[in-house]
């Protein structure tokens, strides 16, 4: 029995054990199964992204196919330079090439006829890749390096993936060209492509190019030390032998030192080399190109799009945006123009100016004749140049680079802008509620601080103007004092989008007297802006939309065009109302006749605007002299600027460059449609007095029709000119109690108190402040007005104190009358029919009522007998106007966390104002008690509201509206 039970127990132990074993192996199949499945979805997944990373790399990758037709010997697109034309196709501007150097391709084979030198190829192999005759054409080492570190991968970078970003992806693509590029035509192919097409400086592309160009000798024929030299220029492009020699010597010597240290030359070769002298090819002056400037500038516009290298290398057909025949008689125009002012007479030159070909130029025909202010003493440095523009496309017509007498220069040169600027400050302006129509004071004490260098002489402060006067006019005080109110890197920060980049980061307001570099261009395309309505045209690069010099590129062999830009692309930068309140104060000729006069050479027959600038006309003669001409019509914009560094204690005449503009708007304009800018919605006409910009009254001596902004109209009557009554006797203040035969009424400019002295100056009357010597009858103790009392200033209900009473009292009347002697009186309260001592006889309602008044109590008596006493009080139901000029809505402070920021504001009141608080986030920060009306304050961070609040002398208060502003 024990022995069953021992089986049965041996045998449920073995059971137990197998099904264990079973389990196990269930589970590790199961998991074996697991890991394989896992490693082969690890394998699916792996697969899949390489995949996908190798057809993210081969994505429009360009083939190798392609550099054998780029290197054709005889057509490749690459041997041949790119050529710019006019915007006919017909006029070649300029070719790409260093001139009597025609590109060849030379082969590397020492059984062909032109050949690269042996010690060409050693040379470039030892200093770009010295294992290049074992290399697959990539760099194992260095997968993802950016830059090319093989022969093969710089000829793929340079002809296959130049216009690629310089990234990883780039340097994959790169490589991967490299391999096919060995791989399909073999290291020898590579080797002979890549030295007929990198690039040595100057221009030169291709060995053979270089050769000639440096050394005056071919590629067949250079030696060990002329290959050194060779390819160092190749690594430093720019210390080449024409423009830096010794450079070019120096690095010449290093790469000879570095094929020493490397065992590739032996020390008798490095020796020679050495020692051996190079003969440098003489420079070939270059000859005049009409237009070089403007092919230049167009050559650094297809750079930005295109890479320069891929320009200069060659292949391209470029339609530029010149106008040829305007060119010529452009540059005609300047030319004939500098030699008349040098002229002693001023006359023209004894023949009639002619253009290259012998025709007559028609343009300096144009000229207007020169005064003798307009001309000056030999000035062997004077110079013009010009831009002319299509305001609706924004593609340069002509431009003229620095020219002298002689000819035109190959740059265009950045100069100062000075008085041209002013209209960036009034678009300024007029975005913050001021208008052609506001009251600005052109005096000594307006002048901020900062600028007391610019000051002029006393008498030629011409006192209060409308801002269209001011900027018409290059009156500088009043708009340099409106840069000081609104912040002149707010308003330098506007010129950005006006097409004058280098300026919008400035801060100083000096800039319309001599500071900053503006060219010609930018200020064309500034002025095009206005023509064009606030819409700035051209060709959109990196962007922004600039003025286009370049519209058409095309490859002269494939005939794949790169470039279609013939469509121009458009960018509102300016409100239409904005840009017309601009344009229509630049068009106003009567406005410009003070410094101008009538006709002037701003008029040209047809509707047109433009300015005169002049650059720091308070500095001394001898610092040089630069004036400006800059208009247009809606078709064209013309801009001229005028120079001299020094002209003999002279400075010049605006007008001078003015006939220039004149002369080539009337040229350009012949065989134009005359036409004219609508006057686009949101504007209104609406009459002022000038110069305050206020609504007219019956005292004001001038009444014009001004352009506002709607919503900006103005609402208060003119308080800059007020009728005065005076004794003529003592020529004080006259009252109720002046004999009425000895008073006169005459009309006074009020003047605010910072321009008293101007008014001294300029020799104007000045109202009188004190009252009439005479003095009121002693008042009657039955009959007197203790309040309000004589001459105060009241407003609203007011409460009439006094006593009226007496011997035989019957009842009092409370009358009013306006002006000094009423000619009508009104009850100004109810009959009174019982007596009152020293208490309320009434309350008087001025509701409606503003000026001088007279108050009479009369008490009459039961005889009938009448008992008088008179008041003279002004009455002021009108608030102040409060608005606040900087900071502006939503203004932002960089940095200002530890500086103080100067509050600005504009009040104006009818009778007087008496203090002006200033609120920031609600709290009152401070008071002003006179002008000028601005408060420092301590800078906070964070969101802030600023306020000003005004009172006037009878108490009104006017509240500006709610500004936020915030200081990071």
């Amino acid at each position: 029995m024990r022995h069953v039970q021992l089986y049965a127990l041996v045998n449920r132990r073995q059971r137990r054990q197998a099904a264990t074993a079973r389990s196990l192996r269930r589970r590790l199949g199961r998991l074996a199964f697991g890991c394989a499945a896992f490693a082969l979805l690890a394998v699916v997944a792996a697969t899949l992204v390489v995949g996908a990373a190798y057809a993210s790399l081969t994505t429009d990758l360009p083939s190798v196919q392609q550099i054998p037709g780029l290197l054709d010997p005889v057509n490749g697109p690459l041997l041949q330079p790119t050529r710019l034309y006019d915007r006919s196709g017909q006029v070649l501007l300029m070719s790409l090439e260093n001139p009597g150097y025609q590109r060849r391709y030379l082969s590397i084979d020492p059984n062909q006829v032109d050949t690269i030198s042996p010690e060409m190829l050693r040379v470039s192999i030892a200093l770009l890749e010295p294992g290049f005759w074992q290399s697959p054409g990539f760099a194992w080492r260095s997968l993802l390096a950016l830059e090319p570190l093989t022969v093969a991968e710089r000829l793929a970078l340079d002809l296959l993936l130049w216009q690629e970003p310089s990234d990883l992806r780039r340097a994959a693509r790169m490589r991967l060209l490299a391999a096919q590029l060995v791989h399909t035509y073999g290291r020898a192919q590579v080797l002979e492509w890549y030295l007929n097409s990198a690039y040595f400086g100057h221009l030169a592309y291709g060995a053979e190019s270089a050769a000639r160009l440096y050394l005056g000798q071919p590629a067949s024929r250079v030696n060990l030390a002329g290959a050194a030299l060779l390819m160092a220029v190749h690594q430093a492009p720019a210390l080449n032998p024409l423009d830096a020699p010794d450079a070019a010597r120096e690095r010449q010597a290093q790469a000879l030192d570095q094929l020493l240290a490397g065992g590739l030359i032996t020390a008798e070769e490095h020796q020679r080399a050495r020692a051996e002298g190079l003969q440098f090819a003489p420079v070939t002056p270059e000859s005049a190109l009409p237009g070089e400037a403007f092919a230049r500038l167009a050559i650094d516009q297809l750079a930005a799009r295109f890479g320069r290298q891929r320009v200069e290398r060659g292949g391209l057909r470029v339609i530029t945006t010149l106008d040829y025949n305007l060119q010529l008689e452009l540059t005609c125009l300047a030319q004939t123009q500098l030699r008349r002012l040098n002229s002693p007479s001023g006359s023209q030159a004894d023949e009639a100016p002619r253009l290259p070909g012998g025709s007559p130029c028609q343009a300096a025909r144009l000229l207007p004749s020169l005064s003798a202010d307009q001309r000056l003493a030999a000035a062997a440095d004077l110079a013009a140049s010009a831009v002319i523009l299509d305001p609706l496309s924004g593609e340069v017509l002509a431009l003229l680079g620095d020219t002298t007498s002689v000819g035109e220069g190959p740059w265009l040169t950045a100069r100062p802008p000075g008085s041209l600027l002013t209209p960036v400050a009034a678009v300024a302006a007029f975005a913050r509620g001021f208008g052609p129509a506001s009251l600005v004071w052109d005096i000594p004490a307006s002048l901020p601080e900062a600028l007391s260098a610019y000051q002029h002489p006393q008498d030629n402060y011409r006192g209060p103007l409308r801002l269209r006067q001011a900027l018409a006019n290059d009156t500088l005080t009043p708009i340099a004092q409106l840069l000081d109110q609104l912040g002149a890197q707010n308003v330098w920060r506007l010129s950005g989008a006006l097409g004058l980049a280098s300026l919008a980061n400035q801060t100083s307001p000096a800039l319309i007297y001599d500071q900053g570099q503006v060219s010609p261009l930018e200020i064309a395309q500034m002025y095009a802006i206005f023509a064009n309505q606030g819409v700035r045209s051209g060709q959109r690069q990196s962007g922004e939309v600039k003025p286009a010099l370049a519209i058409y590129v095309e490859d002269v062999i494939s005939g794949e065009v790169l470039l279609d830009a013939r469509q121009p692309e458009s960018l509102v930068v300016l409100s239409a109302p904005l840009a017309y309140m601009i344009h229509h104060v630049l068009s106003d000729s009567i406005a410009r006749r003070p410094s101008l006069g009538y006709p002037n050479l701003l008029e040209i027959g047809r509707p047109s605007a433009a300015k005169l600038g002049q650059v720091n006309p308070a500095s001394d003669a001898d610092a040089g002299s630069q004036v400006w001409a800059a208009g247009y019509t809606r078709q064209r914009v013309a801009v001229f600027w005028l120079g001299a560094a020094q002209a003999e204690h002279e400075t010049l005449n605006p007008r001078a460059a003015a006939g220039m503009w004149h002369a080539a708007m009337q040229y350009m304009q012949r065989d134009l449609p005359v036409e004219d800018w609508p006057e686009p919605a949101g504007l209104t006409h609406l009459e002022v007095c000038d110069p305050s910009g206020q609504l007219p009254t019956s005292d004001c001596p001038n009444v014009v029709s001004e352009l506002f902004l709607l919503g900006n109209e103005p609402t208060v009557p003119d308080s800059l000119y007020r009728a005065v009554q005076i004794n003529r006797e003592t020529g004080r203040l006259a009252t109720v109690f002046t004999p009425p035969a000895s008073i006169e009424e005459h009309t006074y400019l009020v003047a605010p108190p910072e321009a008293r002295a101007w008014v001294l100056a300029a020799g104007l009357p000045v109202p009188p402040e004190e009252y009439d010597a005479i003095q009121p009858p002693v008042p009657s103790p039955n009959v007197n007005i203790t309040n309000p009392g004589l001459y105060a200033y009241v407003r609203g209900v007011v409460a009439l104190q006094g006593t009226a009473g007496g011997d035989g009292f019957g009842f009092y009347q409370l009358q009013a009358g306006q002006g000094l002697n009423p000619s009508d009186w009104l009850q100004a309260a109810p009959d009174g029919q019982k007596p009152v001592q020293a208490g309320l006889l009434g309350k008087w309602d001025t509701s409606g009522l503003d000026g001088l008044y007279a108050i009479r109590l009369m008490v009459v008596r039961q005889d009938q007998s009448v008992e008088t006493s008179i008041v003279q009080v002004t009455v002021d139901n009108r608030a102040p106007l409060a608005r606040l000029i900087y900071p502006v809505a939503g203004q932002s402070f960089d940095d200002a966390s530890e500086q103080i920021i100067t509050f600005r504001a504009s009040i104006s009141d009818t009778v007087g104002v008496a203090r002006v608080v200033w609120l920031v986030d609600g709290r009152v920060v401070g008071e002003n008690l006179q002008a000028p009306n601005a408060f420092t304050w301590a800078a906070t961070r964070g969101e802030h509201s600023l306020q000003v609040k005004a009172f006037d002398l009878a108490g009104n208060e006017g509240l500006s509206e709610t500004i936020p502003f915030f200081i990071p």
